[in-house]
C-alpha cells in the first residue's frame, strides 16, 4: 500500500549538519548580536529536526500523489521545526538571546528568497514592519507546519512564474 519510509544514512544526515552549519555561519556572520564562536547547538534537537524534516518529505510523497518536496516546503519544515525545538542558545547575558532560534528561522526564510527570486527585496513585500511581525509570530503565536508552508508558497509560485511564463 504504502511505501516504508527509510531512514537517513550517517552520511545524508551530516550533509544536512554541514548545510545548517554553513546557514548558521552565514546568519552570525550578517549579526551582530550573534557571534558564531558562542552559539551553542543541542544536537540532539537538531538530529531531530532533520529526521522530522525528512520524514514529513516522505509523507508528501507517499501520501500526496508522490508530491516532490520543493526546497520551499522543505524551508518552511525547517523553519517550523527551529522554532518548536528552539536547539540554538547563547549566554543569556546577551539580551537577544531568547529570540535565536527565531531569528535563524527568519534567515532561512528570507534566505531562500533572495536565493530563487534574485530581484527579491524588502520593497517587495517584506518590509521592516513584515519582519517585526513575523519575529513576534514566530515567538509568540501557533503556527503550524502547513501555514509555515502556505506562507513561503506564494513565493515558489513567482519563482515558477518567471522561469516559465505558460506557468
Amino acid at each position: 500500500m504504502s511505501e516504508k519510509y527509510k531512514w537517513m544514512t550517517e552520511q545524508e544526515f551530516m550533509e544536512e549538519i554541514s548545510d545548517l552549519d554553513k546557514l548558521l555561519h552565514d546568519f552570525c556572520d550578517s549579526s551582530d548580536l550573534y557571534p558564531y564562536e558562542s552559539v551553542k547547538a543541542n544536537i540532539n534537537a537538531l538530529r531531530d529536526i532533520i529526521v522530522r524534516v525528512h520524514k514529513r518529505k516522505h509523507y508528501f510523497k507517499v501520501f500526496h500523489n508522490e508530491m516532490i518536496t520543493s526546497e520551499y516546503k522543505e524551508t518552511a519544515l525547517y523553519c517550523y521545526w527551529f522554532l518548536k525545538l528552539r536547539p540554538f542558545w547563547i549566554d543569556v547575558s546577551n539580551t537577544s538571546s531568547e529570540r535565536i532560534n527565531e531569528k535563524f528561522a527568519l534567515h532561512l526564510y528570507i534566505s531562500l528568497l533572495k536565493k530563487y527570486n534574485g530581484d527579491f527585496s524588502e520593497e517587495d513585500g517584506i518590509n521592516r514592519l513584515h519582519i517585526r511581525e513575523l519575529l513576534y509570530s514566530f515567538r509568540f503565536r501557533d503556527i503550524t507546519k502547513e501555514s509555515m508552508i502556505l506562507m513561503l508558497e506564494p513565493y515558489y509560485y513567482e519563482y515558477l512564474k518567471k522561469k516559465d511564463a505558460t506557468f
